[in-house]
């Protein structure tokens, strides 16, 4: 956040931090208690503030008009679920860069230099990371993909106008997936 925003901000910094503290700290992400006051009321607080790095995720589209999915099981929902391939953005990297780095480590293809659709919080009331949505056309297979230990995934082509069907039947309902690809398919049609 810039120091204008912070400026701005309805709530600021008790006293610089000093009475922040690190609860947790992980490969992943760190959890924080960090002391907000009220520039209104006066009223101090103690949120809870998870600070994990960025994400991205990148639309694939094949030159058949088809767009890249990933089946993979997640923790939080204990199930697999249907999304764009993505991950986290290493520190200082350009997320365009990660989302087809992303792309080419997970399914094998690569295409068309990446556009930029839009970053979003991805939840502003208790984490810091924002994601990142790309889009790279002319997806091509052109490796074999170079999972992490703990990833098993299956590559699914999807006709693109299959999209909308697929999110209101609850197919694809990782939030961040579905407000790229609603970004994404606005884009198209306006």
């Amino acid at each position: 956040m810039s120091a204008e925003n912070l400026e701005d901000a309805s709530w600021s910094r008790v006293d610089g931090g000093q009475h922040d503290r690190t609860m947790e700290e992980n490969w992943l992400f760190t959890l924080r208690q960090e002391r907000f006051r009220s520039r209104y009321s006066g009223l101090t607080h103690d949120f809870y503030v998870v600070h994990l790095a960025d994400a991205v995720h990148a639309i694939a589209i094949t030159p058949e008009d088809e767009v890249l999915f990933v089946r993979q099981f997640r923790a939080g929902s204990g199930r697999d679920s249907l999304e764009i391939p993505g991950g986290l953005v290493d520190p200082r990297e350009d997320p365009v860069v990660a989302g087809a780095r992303e792309l080419l480590e997970e399914t094998g293809y690569a295409g068309d230099p990446p556009r930029l659709i839009g970053s979003l919080w991805s939840n502003p009331s208790l984490v810091t990371s924002r994601t990142t949505t790309i889009v790279i056309r002319n997806a091509r297979k052109v490796a074999e993909p170079k999972l992490d230990h703990t990833e098993e995934l299956t590559v699914e082509r999807v006709p693109a106008g299959e999209i909308l069907n697929l999110i209101r039947a609850g197919k694809v309902d990782h939030a961040l997936v579905v407000a790229g690809l609603l970004w994404w398919l606005a884009e198209e049609g306006g």
